[in-house]
C-alpha cells in the first residue's frame, strides 16, 4: 500500500542539486576569507563533476562569479544570509503524493548562539526562485536543524536525544520525538544520547556522530575519549535490540592528532549522485577514513575534500551543504 503521508527522502537517493552558500566578508569567515573561498571552490568543482550546485551568493558580491565564470551546472542564487551552514537552515525535503515538499523549519542559530534572522528566511527566498518552481514549500513552526536528523529512506530516523533536549525545550522528549515522527513521515526513531564533540556548538548533531551508510548499516565516528567511545558503541549496538531492527556498524577512525577543540568527524561525509565526499582535516588518518568510507559505498566514487578551514568554525562539508532531491508546482503555505 502506498504511503499517504510524507516520507523523508534519504541523502543516498538521486539528487537534483547540492545547495551551498558562498563565504563572504561580513561573516565569521572574514579573517580567513581567501582560504575558505578556495576550499569552497574546490568542493564545488568536485560536486559539479557529478551534479548541479545551487550556490547562495550575497547581493552585489561578484567573487563567486569571478572564481567560476560560466560553468555548466552552477546556479548562483542571490540572497542575504548570516552564515554558510546550509544543512541547518536549508529545506528538509519529503516526498508526499509523488510531489517534492520542502519543509521550512525555524532556525534559531543553534539555540540562540548566533544571529540567524537572515538564514531563517532563506527557504522563502528559494520558494520564489525559478529553480524551485516544481517544489512545494511549507512553513513549520518548530525548530529543526537538518544536521540533527538522518533518515535511511525506509522509515527509520537516527537522532541524538542529547540535542533534542537542548533544542526542543517546549516539549517533553516523547512529544518531541512524536512530532518528528509525524512531520517527517518516519515509522521508527532510533536514538542515542551522547554529548557533543569538543568544539561542537550544535549540541550534538547526529551528522557528527553517526550516519546511515545503507538502510541497514550505520557508520559512526570513533571518539578520542575511550569511555565516551565505548558509550557510543554500546548505545548504537543496543539499537539492534529493537524489534525489526538489524543494523551493521562500521567505526570510522579518530583524527586524534588534530588540535583539541576541533569537532572533526568523518561521519560528516556528503552523498551526491555517484559519489561520496569525505572530509580531510590534515590528519594522518585522513586516508584511512577515505578508504573505509569508500568500502561502504562500492558503487560510488570516494572523493577526498579539504575541510581544514571549515573545521576551524566547527563544521565539515555535510554541515555546509543540503541536498535537493530529484523528484518531480510550487506553493508556499504557512
Amino acid at each position: 500500500m502506498a504511503r499517504s503521508g510524507p516520507r523523508l527522502i534519504a541523502e543516498c537517493e538521486p539528487q537534483h542539486a547540492l545547495l551551498l552558500a558562498w563565504p563572504f566578508s561580513g561573516s565569521d569567515w572574514h579573517p580567513v576569507l581567501a582560504a575558505i573561498q578556495q576550499e569552497y571552490a574546490a568542493l564545488i568543482r568536485t560536486v559539479l563533476r557529478y551534479q548541479a550546485v545551487y550556490l547562495l551568493v550575497q547581493p552585489g558580491d561578484s567573487s563567486a562569479a569571478d572564481a567560476f565564470g560560466e560553468v555548466d551546472g552552477l546556479v548562483l542564487i542571490e540572497a542575504r544570509y548570516n552564515d554558510t551552514w546550509c544543512r541547518d537552515f536549508g529545506p528538509i525535503m519529503v516526498e508526499q503524493s509523488n510531489r517534492l515538499l520542502a519543509l521550512d523549519f525555524l532556525f534559531d542559530g543553534w539555540g540562540g548562539r548566533y544571529r540567524s534572522d537572515l538564514d531563517n528566511r532563506i527557504n522563502s527566498t528559494l520558494a520564489r526562485h525559478p529553480e524551485f518552481s516544481a517544489v512545494s514549500f511549507q512553513k513549520r513552526k518548530q525548530v529543526l536543524e537538518g544536521g540533527a536528523i538522518d533518515g535511511n529512506g525506509r522509515g527509520q530516523l537516527l537522532v541524538n536525544r542529547y540535542w533534542l533536549r537542548q533544542r526542543m525545550t517546549a516539549s517533553s522528549e516523547a512529544d518531541a520525538l512524536d512530532s518528528l515522527r509525524t512531520t517527517l513521515g518516519v515509522d521508527e526513531i532510533l536514538s542515542i544520547d551522547i554529548p557533543p564533540l569538543d568544539g561542537d556548538e550544535t549540541d550534538g548533531h547526529i551528522d557528527t556522530l553517526a550516519r546511515w551508510a545503507r538502510p541497514d548499516c550505520i557508520a559512526y565516528q570513533s571518539l578520542i575519549d575511550n569511555n565516551k567511545n565505548n558509550n557510543l558503541k554500546e548505545q548504537l549496538h543496543k539499537l539492534n535490540e529493537i524489534e525489526n531492527v538489524a543494523i551493521d556498524f562500521v567505526e570510522l577512525p579518530c583524527p586524534e592528532d588534530l588540535p583539541t577543540g576541533l569537532p572533526a568527524s568523518y561521519a560528516n561525509f556528503v552523498l551526491i549522485n555517484h559519489a561520496v565526499l569525505v572530509p580531510a582535516y590534515g590528519s594522518t588518518v585522513d586516508q584511512q577514513a577515505l578508504e573505509r568510507i569508500a568500502a561502504l559505498f562500492p558503487d560510488r566514487s570516494a572523493e577526498s575534500v579539504d575541510a581544514r578551514v571549515l573545521i576551524q568554525q566547527g563544521g565539515g562539508p555535510h554541515c555546509a551543504s543540503m541536498q535537493i532531491p530529484a523528484l518531480h508546482q510550487n506553493t508556499y503555505s504557512t
